[in-house]
């Protein structure tokens, strides 16, 4: 690890000490995680897809919902989760209707 020194606001420094307080975590690591979050895109967007596919398998989401997330057509999320051996969901009346309003 490399140490650097930066200069916050007070206002910064003040809700990063907060927020580091209350997690139980040092500013600095703090500042570590909104780099990584700003600059490693690639591992936030894979993030974000994890979240999305778990929350369709609780049902939380539609598999319409989780296609725009995914980035892709119905059909290929319906071939994405085959190939990583996830069930489909089945929805019922309400869920259907509301995947085709949001088509």
């Amino acid at each position: 690890m490399k140490r650097t020194n930066i200069m916050l606001t007070d206002e910064q420094h003040s809700l990063l000490t907060e927020i580091a307080g209350r997690e139980g975590s040092s500013l600095g690591e703090k500042v570590r995680e909104a780099i990584n979050r700003v600059y490693n895109m690639g591992d936030y967007i894979q993030r974000k897809k994890e979240i999305a596919i778990e929350a369709y398998k609780e049902g939380l989401i539609s598999l319409g919902k989780l296609s725009e997330i995914l980035g892709l057509d119905q059909v290929s999320t319906r071939n994405y989760l085959k190939e990583r051996g996830i069930n489909l969901q089945v929805q019922d009346k309400k869920g259907l209707l509301r995947d085709i309003i949001n088509a």
